[in-house]
């Protein structure tokens, strides 16, 4: 004899049967049309890529030109392009350049240029491409002196010393002061300048400067006089004499130096 609750249970479950989602049925349907969806992207990839094959022949880019761009693209972020100066040619004695602004450089070796009437202006630190030669400037003044103080010629040329026409010459062709006893004094005529030292180590220089810029140095507090580090001699032919401070030396000092130099003639 059949219990009423059972038999009412296995009546409600045979009439909601078909009202539950048939799990096996949607996964299984699921999947193939998955599969469809990839097949049919496959397709598509696979024509597009053919496409794009036939476009690149058709436009006369080679494969190998595809990769090789694609590597270039993909090249390290920190890869450095090589710099002008790294490819440029070593210089050769006889060679004229053209450097700009009108300003030519005539290439020589540094044997050469030591019998030439010229003045190295700037000489490169490193070695490269110009080491052993020096390039001599000729051009309008301004652009010459532009060139060889403020171009790129030493970047371009590593080891090459620049040169202008014209031997450097100062003021005065020979030592125009004695200095007083207790100093010793070296002179760069060229420079117009001279190095000083005393007995007991302290420093002074010297420049040689020329007569008419003496108004503008004896009346400028901070050129000349007490405290401003400097004294001056007074003017002697073209010329006067600028006595300037170093390591070591106080004022009185200074001043005592600067009263004791005696010209030459």
């Amino acid at each position: 004899m059949n219990d009423p609750e059972t038999s009412f249970r296995t009546a409600l479950h045979e009439r909601v049967a078909d009202q539950h989602p048939d799990y096996a049925r949607i996964s299984a349907g699921a999947i193939s049309a998955g599969s469809r969806i990839r097949r049919r992207r496959r397709i598509t990839v696979t024509v597009g890529a053919a496409a794009a094959v036939a476009a690149f022949a058709a436009g006369g880019l080679g494969l190998s030109q595809l990769l090789n761009t694609t590597a270039v693209d993909q090249a390290p972020l920190g890869a450095a392009a090589p710099s002008a100066s790294a490819s440029t040619a070593p210089l050769a004695s006889g060679q004229s350049l053209d450097v700009g602004d009108g300003v030519t450089g005539q290439v020589v070796t540094n044997d050469e240029a030591k019998t030439m009437d010229i003045t190295v202006q700037a000489v490169s630190g490193l070695r490269g491409a110009g080491t052993g030669f020096t390039i001599v400037l000729s051009g309008p003044a301004g652009a010459v002196e532009q060139k060889w103080s403020n171009d790129t010629l030493l970047e371009d040329y590593p080891g090459v010393r620049i040169a202008t026409e014209g031997a450097r010459k100062g003021l005065v062709d020979k030592v125009p002061v004695e200095q007083p006893p207790g100093w010793t004094c070296e002179w760069s005529l060229i420079d117009d300048k001279a190095s000083c030292t005393s007995e007991d180590g302290g420093v002074a220089g010297l420049a040689i400067r020329p007569a008419k810029d003496y108004q503008v140095w004896s009346t400028s507090p901070d050129k000349a006089g007490p405290g401003s580090g400097a004294y001056l001699t007074e003017v002697h032919g073209d010329i006067f004499i600028s006595v300037q401070s170093g390591e070591g030396t106080t004022d009185a000092e200074l001043e005592a130096f600067a009263s004791s130099l005696r010209w030459t003639d």
